[in-house]
């Protein structure tokens, strides 16, 4: 009997291990971010887990002259529950403010099929497809996918009140050499079917494919963000 118990609970913890290995592992990190080659400010970037759910948060916030120039402050907050090796999608806030605007998004999950929100003050309700996500947390399921190979080629996104589908693609290894560190990453593009503008994230394998650059090119502007910190 002691024998069969003991099986069972060393296949249970083989099949934990296996789980835990799959999911990001809880983090902090610092960004360095740049507008074509001029310094914009910084972004904070943490993960934390509670029981089975976990809280992702990040928060980008100009520095220096452009603060004083537009004083812009992006927070987006991802909150879903862990169950076995998949995050099912709770809530989400997007919340963009600066001198001259204030806009926010934000949304929760009523089932895994349905969402409903409020973008700009306008409520919406949306049927979705089973496994969306919202676009900040769209980095975690790229880190499962790469650490389990299993990488989607297409992720439906609610942004702004839609549905919109993303679809990523490989681009090769590259390595790069940043104030955080030497590492070989995985280079990923992401882009939408009905628009030019794209994201490519430099995703070192070191720190299970977390996003060490993360480069956004939209009608000509390129906004970039370094990793300068990781914990």
């Amino acid at each position: 009997m002691r024998t069969t118990t003991k099986i069972l609970f060393l296949s249970f913890f083989i099949l934990l291990s296996s789980q835990i290995q799959a999911l990001p592992k809880a983090f902090s990190a610092s960004y360095t971010v740049q507008k074509s080659g001029m310094s914009l400010g910084t972004m904070q970037s943490t993960l934390s887990y509670q029981n089975s759910q976990y809280h992702y948060h990040k928060k980008t916030t100009a520095k220096g002259l452009a603060a004083m120039l537009s004083g812009d402050v992006l927070i987006e907050n991802s909150d879903r529950v862990v169950q076995g090796n998949e995050f099912i999608s709770k809530r989400y806030l997007r919340h963009h403010t600066s001198k001259r605007k204030d806009k926010k998004d934000q949304f929760h999950f009523s089932s895994p099929t349905s969402v409903q929100g409020n973008f700009e003050n306008q409520p919406y309700t949306l049927n979705v497809p089973k496994n969306t996500t919202d676009l900040t947390s769209l980095e975690l399921r790229l880190m499962q996918g790469l650490e389990t190979n299993k990488l989607s080629r297409q992720y439906n996104i609610v942004d702004r009140g839609k549905l919109k589908r993303y679809n990523v693609q490989k681009l090769g290894t590259e390595t790069l050499d940043l104030h955080a560190g030497h590492f070989i990453c995985e280079k990923i593009r992401i882009t939408k079917p009905d628009s030019n503008v794209q994201t490519i994230l430099w995703m070192a394998k070191d720190l299970n494919y977390f996003p060490v650059r993360i480069q956004h090119i939209d009608d000509g502007d390129v906004l970039e963000a370094r990793l300068t910190s990781y914990n």
